[in-house]
């Protein structure tokens, strides 16, 4: 058992105090302790808060900041409480800061422990909370306010799609009188309305300020967008020259057999350069083989013609029909057209329907803002591998998107080769998980060299580079092997 409490029986509260004399528990707060003497108290008592709070504060409700933010204490280990009485406990690593107001309602949150229930504000209590008037550093303080509770109604707007906002703002409108929070209420009102589109209002939050124009975005992706864009700033993505000798029908075919291998379409080196040479689809594999097709015939189009698209509207079109190309035969994917439902890849979810034209302008912004044409090459991939805005093809398109700069620019087109794909995966979960940029730059830098390295004067001179490199292997079977040193001769 993680906790152990005496509460009122005299006895076993010197019982347990002379066990932790001992060494055999470790105490936490009057009264209570635990057996685990291998874990930190800090990270216990985060762990087991919701069965402290009723052992430590019992008629107190998890309120404000903390209820919308999972409980999270502030950087200071603030976690704020609402009860009969103002006061401050601490903890291990926390404090719990209960302000005196309104205990649970019937509405409200209930976490049964087994040192009895804890309570935490409802969703629409918490907003109604966090309106009210709070002083201090904002990282630190009680309270949101209304730019943070306007971020946090445009997240929850973006993924409603059962009418919940409604249902939020008339479990607000019915609390509103019993807290005292009716000022509050109809900021609450006039906010949700202005998101909605229905009402006109003053709003503080980039996100909220956009969805009200009616071009609503992901601010968190665009988070991601910057952190990439600061780091290429510091370090900036090196992309050598493109090789005028290459021959550029073997290059197309080269990229796009290794842009559809990494997405899972599959052939023999021989067997996809003869469907591109020959024009024709293999037997029995005609949509794999017009995925070849289709990317081999966009790439050379953005080799042809590489121009910058000049605004947003036609940066999203030549998107679009990048796409469409790449999987056209596949038409229940609908190419060319962005997602009408939300998509994954494992842990990851994308951008949702609703906010991917948004944020892909948000991200068509900061990709021009780059100062090179490689930076704005790496940021065009990661924006549109983050929006995810197709059902189908999105890597595929992303990577397109990244070589049209380069090429603009006279710079190598970079392939990643099969046996390098598990660390482009890797270096793009790192950002996208973790806002890890550094990964994604590297890797980049290096796949730039090595494609440049090939010798793309002939096919027999780049197949046996790509054999003698090991890129046809799997990632598990062997390592990108290159003579780097030849690349700035």
């Amino acid at each position: 058992m993680p906790l152990i409490a005496a509460g009122s029986d005299k006895t076993q509260a010197r019982r347990l105090q002379r066990l932790a004399e001992q060494g055999h528990l470790r105490r936490i707060h009057s009264g209570i302790y635990t057996d685990d003497l291998v874990q930190p108290l800090e990270s216990i008592v985060r762990r087991e808060l919701y069965a402290l709070c009723p052992l430590v504060a019992g008629d107190s409700i998890i309120s404000h900041r903390s209820a919308l933010e999972s409980k999270r204490p502030t950087a200071a280990g603030n976690v704020f409480l609402t009860g009969p009485y103002r006061r401050d406990i601490e903890l291990p690593g926390m404090k719990l800061r209960i302000a005196q107001g309104p205990g649970a309602l019937d509405s409200d949150i209930r976490v049964p422990t087994f040192g009895g229930d804890a309570f935490i504000s409802s969703q629409a209590r918490a907003l109604l909370e966090n309106l009210t008037a709070s002083r201090g550093d904002p990282a630190q303080r009680r309270t949101l306010g209304a730019k943070g509770v306007e971020a946090w109604l445009d997240l929850f707007i973006s993924r409603d799609i059962g009418g919940g906002i409604n249902t939020l703002r008339d479990t607000a409108r019915t609390i509103a009188a019993p807290l005292g929070l009716q000022k509050e209420f109809e900021q609450l009102d006039l906010t949700i309305g202005a998101l909605l589109g229905t009402r006109t209002a003053r709003l503080s939050a980039r996100a909220a300020i956009a969805r009200a124009a009616g071009k609503p975005y992901d601010d968190a992706r665009v988070i991601l967008f910057q952190s990439l864009a600061e780091e290429l700033q510091r370090n900036s993505l090196q992309a050598p020259p493109a090789d005028p000798h290459a021959d550029s029908y073997l290059q197309a075919f080269i990229e796009t057999y290794f842009s559809n291998y990494i997405e899972g379409t599959e052939f023999e080196l021989e067997e996809a350069h003869d469907i591109v040479v020959k024009g024709r689809p293999l037997l029995y594999r005609e949509d794999d083989s017009h995925d070849i097709l289709g990317t081999y015939q966009a790439i050379l189009k953005s080799k042809a013609d590489p121009r910058i698209p000049e605004n947003f509207e036609t940066f999203a079109t030549l998107v679009q029909e990048w796409n469409r190309q790449v999987i056209e035969s596949r038409s229940a994917k609908n190419p060319g057209e962005f997602k009408s439902e939300g998509n994954r890849a494992g842990n990851t979810v994308f951008v949702s329907p609703a906010l991917v034209v948004g944020t892909l302008e948000k991200g068509y912004e900061i990709i021009m803002s780059a100062a090179t044409s490689a930076n704005r090459a790496a940021l065009a991939m990661f924006v549109i591998a983050e929006v995810h805005p197709f059902t189908d093809g999105n890597g595929r398109t992303a990577r397109l998107a990244m070589n049209l700069f380069l090429s603009q620019a006279g710079l190598t087109r970079i392939i990643i080769p099969t046996v390098y794909r598990d660390d482009y995966l890797s270096a793009l979960k790192a950002l996208s998980g973790n806002a890890h940029p550094i990964p994604l730059v590297r890797v980049l830098a290096r796949a730039a060299r090595f494609s440049r390295w090939i010798d793309m004067s002939s096919k027999s001179n780049a197949f046996a580079a790509l054999r003698r490199s090991s890129a046809l292997e799997r990632p598990n079977a062997a390592q990108l092997s290159f003579d780097d040193s030849i690349v700035d001769a």
